[in-house]
């Protein structure tokens, strides 16, 4: 049992999230003196707000070795297993950056276009699921690229309060589709088949998997589903106590448990062009 179908745990669960998620983004931002070399206090309050969140945002000053030292942090936070997917570096680390390479600017993050809201690795099978990701940046754009986030958990508690049939729906089995993915007649990635909310079989907690892009998505033909879908975009696009939006100042990052999030169009200084690090894992904080 569980509190997809259990009452009773599902309101305790609720309950003690209610009350202890913070709503405030001051609460979840920490400051790192030695990323090599996280305080006790530093990496209890990163999990304790990963705990209560789902996300913490933390700060470092310049690093000579940035790279090392975000690959440092995520390391004594849980985060080893990394998703070596397209584009990233041999060490799991993606520069996100509008790139001038036409197979790179293919895939969205790559451009200086608005992503709507996903979960990372959306599109993976469940032996690659991605369970947490990290995001640091480097520059910032001339104007635009703010990121907004919501705790996966929360959409979920709300939508339930609302309508139980609503979050009934999102958890069928086969409510979302992405279909395999090929590049010249190779099978990058096969076609993935779930659920919209469920319980993660490694952590048992509930998780997500969505994007609102519509080329090569695809939901269950019903219509409960499909309302579902419906509602969950509304909720998303409105401003409730627990949407987050920020936009990142260099040498601030994002680390959580792959929530659910979204990124505005943006306008590059063409000598000092936006640049995130990026790195997706297997673990759960």
């Amino acid at each position: 049992m569980s509190i997809l179908n259990n009452k009773d745990e599902y309101r305790r669960w609720r309950d003690e999230k209610l009350s202890s998620t913070k709503c405030s983004i001051g609460e979840c931002l920490i400051d790192i003196i030695d990323p090599f070399s996280l305080s006790n206090s530093e990496k209890e309050h990163i999990l304790g707000v990963c705990s209560s969140n789902n996300f913490a945002l933390f700060q470092l000053k310049q690093q000579q070795n940035i790279v090392e030292a975000i690959i440092s942090v995520s390391l004594q936070l849980g985060l080893n297993n990394y998703d070596q997917h397209l584009y990233a570096h041999s060490n799991g680390i993606a520069h996100i950056t509008k790139s001038e390479n036409n197979n790179q600017a293919n895939y969205i993050p790559y451009t200086n276009k608005a992503i709507g809201w996903h979960t990372d690795g959306y599109y993976n099978e469940d032996a690659k699921r991605i369970r947490a990701f990290t995001l640091f940046c480097i520059n910032k754009a001339l104007s635009g690229g703010t990121s907004e986030w919501m705790d996966h958990c929360m959409a979920y508690i709300l939508l339930r309060e609302d309508n139980p049939d609503i979050v009934q729906a999102l958890t069928h089995p086969q409510a979302m589709s992405i279909p395999q993915h090929e590049i010249g007649g190779n099978v990058r990635r096969p076609k993935s088949t779930g659920p919209i909310f469920f319980i993660d079989d490694n952590t048992s907690k509930l998780s997500m998997r969505y994007t609102q892009r519509k080329k090569n998505i695809n939901f269950l033909d019903s219509n409960e589903v499909l309302e579902a879908v419906e509602s969950l975009d509304e909720l998303l696009r409105s401003n409730t106590d627990y949407h987050f939006k920020l936009l990142l100042e260099p040498n601030q990052g994002i680390i959580c448990n792959n929530v659910i999030h979204k990124r505005d169009e943006f306008i590059d200084d063409a000598k000092n062009p936006r640049l995130l690090l990026r790195g997706r894992y297997y673990d759960h904080i």
